[in-house]
């Protein structure tokens, strides 16, 4: 059976269940790991970063790009973890043949609106940026997380917060303070910037979302 080296760098919320994705240092590629098809329950997901060995499974119904790009089946009983991360700048050198120069650049320029990617594009659906913490900034619309991100190229996004990490911090006090702080002490950040699902059925939009976030 063929196996993954995966150092994990997306831990996501999706609803009641979480994706997780990371970057195969075998392929030197993202990947969505995906078990029979679907996400991991809470119960499965990894207390940490982390980098893993696993099996590969046949995927018979992968969906439609852009997450096609990455998505791939894994044998979750088969995962051996070889090391455990924090989010800093360990795991961002590690994780350095990810990053693009900007957004536009991480999505192959499909971005529309700064928000969103068309559904069946066939573009990366993963994939980072590097900044200066100053450019990164926590807000709260309608009491839901998100994030204020300005990239290389100087262009300013606002996204949904998706990161389970970030968001644990968050759901203690309901305040974006702490996670301000956080950014205020800090240097550089590497964000994990992703797609969402389309949120509609009747709308082929796959919204921008922070994955990650690891300061430094």
């Amino acid at each position: 059976m063929k196996k993954s080296n995966i150092i994990v760098s997306d831990i996501t919320c999706m609803k009641e269940k979480f994706c997780i994705a990371g970057f195969d240092t075998y392929e030197k590629r993202m990947k969505r790991l995906m078990i029979d098809g679907g996400y991991w329950d809470e119960n499965q997901i990894p207390k940490t970063y982390c980098q893993i060995m696993v099996e590969n499974e046949p995927f018979d119904e992968p969906r439609d790009y852009p997450h096609r790009t990455e998505d791939v089946n894994i044998n979750y009983n088969s995962i051996e973890i070889i090391k455990f991360f924090e989010p800093g700048k360990e795991l961002a050198d590690c994780l350095k043949d990810t990053v693009s120069k900007d957004i536009q650049s991480i999505f192959n320029h499909h971005v529309k609106e700064k928000s969103y990617v068309l559904q069946n594009t066939k573009c990366p659906s993963l994939g980072a940026i590097v900044i200066s913490a100053r450019d990164i900034e926590f807000f709260t619309e309608e009491g839901k997380l998100r994030a204020s991100i300005t990239d290389f190229s100087k262009q300013k996004y606002d996204m949904k917060v998706s990161c389970k990490y970030l968001r644990d911090i968050f759901d203690k006090t309901k305040d974006v303070v702490v996670l301000n702080n956080m950014v205020a002490e800090s240097q550089y950040a590497h964000c994990r910037i992703g797609l969402a699902r389309k949120f509609l059925i009747q709308e082929n939009h796959c919204y921008l979302m922070l994955n990650g976030l690891f300061l430094y």
